[in-house]
């Protein structure tokens, strides 16, 4: 391929499998993953092939086994108990890592017992990639479940390429040297040949961090950190969609004729999203400019996500709770000013959603990258829509057509919703354009053939 890549294979490890298993009352069902890593790899593996390497969704019972059939490539399972899941996936990853990668720094928690089985858990996903892997393989990992894992890889593949991927933030020094395991963490990660980030500003988070945790020799012109005689090689690879395949499906669908102009919001349940904030800034725009009454609605889909944590389900009460005060003020006999979906929308029905929203409301309080900013760009068929995007999503430092905005700042949320709605047409319509061209350019495609150019270098490039 144009990539050099093509004298190696790709074997994926990440911490979930593009398909989940879901156990009901008699038998074990296979639903398929979501996600914008799940789409994304799915996307690379089915163009290049290769092994992927991720936990299942269930844990088997005696006698059980998993149909692994359908995918274009190889499928290897890492098992994982219930009280492994807890510590390691709810526990360290995601009430510990999470939180800390998107600067909440007050949401975090630091369990002492979650981190030893964050770091047996990252043993064994290296232990199955290792019977896997082959003399030419390239080892891919992914995110900030498996920041280990390529430290486990190293110690006994001691001339291995190993690269990884982080598709959140990663925070600044003084946030990220508040875990206390937050040099461990990085040693692992500088294990790698090469490790990968959304931004630049990311990347210069790492460093700083290399620098400051590690003591480690930092070239941040060449983006190389060194200890020892190992040099890890860091880069911002901005991550794209299947632009043609969300611009397809967009085409597809019916263009609708609706009586109210659409604002539409699509987000994971999550407290990122800065979805209360949103709700908020809809009534800001209802209570300051009053002709919006009875002329736009917003359409708030929140895709149900980690409901046995407690902070979500608060989440969930809370934005349940501003929908049905905002719906209860502005409300009339023929209209309501938000539209709340609480569920997972089938491709074609989300596609059709983003083609005919006049206005994209994508205001993370902070995001890797955000791929629902892209998702709406590539389906906005007739030059039409306006993007709304916080300046705190990774998404924005290269999406400048958007209206950018804080998303903390609701009183200006509100303000640039009012000009994203009053936009004259061919405003928008060279604003859209813009943003059309480069996401067509820069899609998943692009992405995945710069990352593996940059990881299957030859090793003389490497220092």
């Amino acid at each position: 391929m144009a990539d050099g890549f093509d004298d190696a294979r790709l074997l994926v490890v990440t911490s979930r499998l593009p398909f989940v298993f879901q156990r009901t009352d008699d038998r074990i069902v296979k639903r398929a993953g979501a996600g914008g890593l799940t789409s994304a790899v799915d996307t690379v593996l089915q163009k290049r092939g290769g092994t992927w390497v991720g936990w299942p969704g269930v844990s088997l019972r005696r006698g059980e086994s998993l149909d692994l059939r359908g995918a274009p490539y190889r499928i290897r399972p890492v098992a994982l108990s219930d009280r492994e899941l807890t510590r390691y996936y709810h526990g360290f990853s995601n009430r510990t890592l999470w939180p800390l990668c998107h600067s909440l720094p007050s949401r975090a928690r630091f369990d002492a017992k979650d981190w030893p089985v964050y770091r047996r858990v990252n043993r064994r996903f290296a232990k199955v990639a290792l019977l896997e892997h082959q003399e030419d393989s390239l080892i891919w990992v992914h995110d900030y479940h498996l920041m280990l894992t390529p430290h486990y890889l190293r110690r006994y593949l001691s001339r291995a390429r190993i690269a990884l991927f982080l598709h959140v933030p990663f925070p600044p020094f003084d946030i990220f040297r508040i875990a206390p395991w937050a040099r461990e963490l990085l040693r692992g990660l500088c294990t790698c040949d090469l490790m990968g980030f959304q931004t630049e500003s990311y990347v210069r988070n790492f460093l700083d961090s290399a620098q400051q945790l590690l003591g480690a020799d930092v070239d941040p012109e060449r983006g190389r950190v060194r200890i020892g005689d190992h040099v890890t090689r860091v880069g911002a690879f901005p991550i794209g969609i299947d632009f043609e395949a969300f611009d397809a499906r967009a085409r597809a669908s019916s263009a609708a004729v609706n009586d109210v102009r659409i604002v539409l919001a699509a987000d994971r349940l999550d407290y990122t999203k800065g979805i209360p904030e949103r709700i908020r800034a809809m009534e800001q725009l209802l209570d300051r400019h009053p002709e919006h009454r009875e002329r736009v609605t917003l359409i708030q889909v929140a895709v149900p996500s980690r409901s046995q944590v407690a902070e979500y389900r608060t989440l969930k009460r809370e934005i349940d709770e501003q929908v049905g005060r905002v719906n209860g003020r502005f409300s009339t006999a023929r209209w309501s000013p938000i539209q709340y979906l609480y569920q997972s929308l089938e491709p074609a029905r989300l596609a059709q959603l983003y083609r005919n929203a006049d206005v994209a409301l994508v205001t993370p309080l902070r995001d890797g990258m955000n791929l629902v900013a892209k998702e709406y760009v590539a389906c906005q068929t007739e030059d039409r829509g306006v993007l709304l995007l916080s300046r705190l999503a990774g998404a924005a430092e290269t999406m400048k057509e958007a209206v950018l905005v804080n998303p903390y700042d609701v009183d200006q949320t509100a303000e640039r919703l009012h000009r994203a709605l009053s936009m004259a047409d061919e405003e928008r319509r060279e604003r859209m354009r813009a943003l059309r061209r480069r996401e067509r350019e820069s899609d998943v495609h692009f992405w995945a053939s710069s990352f593996l150019s940059a990881a299957a270098s030859n090793p003389a490039d490497r220092g």
